[in-house]
């Protein structure tokens, strides 16, 4: 680069992404900001090997994020999280405090669930329960006869030990957000969204 500093030049990034048993997200994103301080505007990629399945996603959002850091002379960071997969810069938005706070104020049957440093909390009028493990929480909810709410309750606590396992946001009622990771669900923005199963009155 040196020598020939105006010369169009390519790089491959498929012998590291597909021969590397590392989540190609990182490595992929390392490559793309050696060509943004190289200069290198061309990339060749494969799509081969079923733990690279979303490498082309990775490198659109990786070159995404070294063009718009580049342009504004800054560090690769705020400009987007599709590449934040595994764990998340803020996964917790509340304390544990904050959450019994919450707790203490509420007058209903109806159970939220949150996570926060210390574990899995999940709270209604009954009761404040905090766990790491989602299955020692299920014998205090007292839902064995209600089969609905159990099969709720148990996806929405195994997607928070999910995302405390792995230090990632959880949201009741919405899914995880693995970035380019995953497909999200199309969301209509001219609509407010529908109220999610711990909004809706219970008959």
């Amino acid at each position: 680069r040196r020598r020939l500093p105006h010369v169009e030049m390519m790089m491959g990034t498929g012998n590291l992404t597909e021969l590397t048993e590392a989540d190609s997200g990182g490595v992929t994103a390392i490559l793309l900001g050696l060509c943004s301080e190289l200069g290198i505007r061309n990339v060749l990629t494969v799509q081969v090997s079923p733990h690279t399945r979303r490498t082309i996603e990775e490198h659109d959002a990786a070159r995404r994020l070294m063009f718009a850091a580049a342009a504004d002379n800054a560090l690769p960071k705020g400009y987007g999280a599709g590449l934040l997969q595994l764990h998340d810069r803020a996964p917790y938005p509340s304390t544990s405090r904050e959450i019994a706070e919450t707790a203490a104020e509420v007058r209903d049957a109806n159970f939220r669930i949150a996570t926060a440093e210390d574990g899995i909390h999940v709270f209604n009028r009954a009761g404040h329960h905090v766990a790491r493990d989602a299955f020692s929480l299920f014998p205090k909810l007292g839902v064995e006869a209600d089969g609905a709410h159990a099969f709720y309750l148990g996806a929405e606590l195994a997607k928070a030990e999910t995302a405390f396992s792995l230090g990632k946001r959880y949201a009741q009622d919405d899914p995880l957000d693995w970035g380019c990771g995953a497909d999200r669900p199309e969301e209509d923005k001219n609509r407010l969204r529908e109220a999610g199963h711990t909004l809706r009155a219970k008959a």
